[in-house]
């Protein structure tokens, strides 16, 4: 299994973490992206809206966690700072979660961020159980580096939650955001 970032660096996904945080020491946030099919060459939409929130948490740089080998690297959003190509041949959530939690320990992010779709719901609570964090589910709008607004009770209330976590592990609902310009 190999994890690479395109920009950045190549390593094997069990190098130790100072080899890999001399590169991406400043990065802040992390974004799991949507898999796509390997033809794509673009981010899916979902993960485009999941930039977008992480744009309104702060002007920080941002990471994508990348599992399509065929994506084109210099059409992305300009706040993009960084691309970690993941290199497997599958996306299973035990998987991935596990290159969530390396990509972490290497690199401190402060927020994790992925899509509230069935590939994010299912990858998210896993990686924040590795890590030892409560995740925040099903954002729909980011007031602060810690306060989100989230739908509870069928959407029929919204509900107003800080976190107290050091890492904020967030599923946002990709409905909720703009998707971030390419290019």
């Amino acid at each position: 299994m190999l994890l690479s970032c395109s920009r950045t660096f190549t390593s094997r996904l069990n190098l130790t973490s100072a080899a890999i945080s001399t590169n991406l020491r400043s990065a802040s946030t992390l974004i799991v992206a949507e898999p796509t099919p390997p033809s794509a060459t673009e981010l899916a939409p979902s993960t485009l809206s999941s930039i977008t929130a992480a744009q309104k948490l702060h002007s920080g740089p941002i990471t994508v966690l990348n599992t399509n080998p065929s994506l084109d690297t210099s059409n992305l959003p300009s706040s993009v700072t960084a691309v970690i190509n993941t290199n497997v041949k599958n996306t299973l959530a035990e998987t991935i979660s596990l290159i969530i939690k390396k990509a972490h320990d290497a690199n401190s992010y402060s927020h994790i961020i992925a899509p509230a779709t069935k590939f994010g719901s299912n990858i998210l609570p896993r990686a924040a159980a590795m890590m030892d964090y409560s995740p925040v589910t099903d954002v729909i709008d980011v007031l602060s580096e810690d306060t989100f607004v989230r739908p509870m009770y069928a959407g029929n209330a919204l509900a107003k939650v800080q976190s107290t976590e050091s890492v904020k592990v967030i599923s946002i609902r990709s409905t909720a955001f703009d998707k971030a310009e390419c290019g």
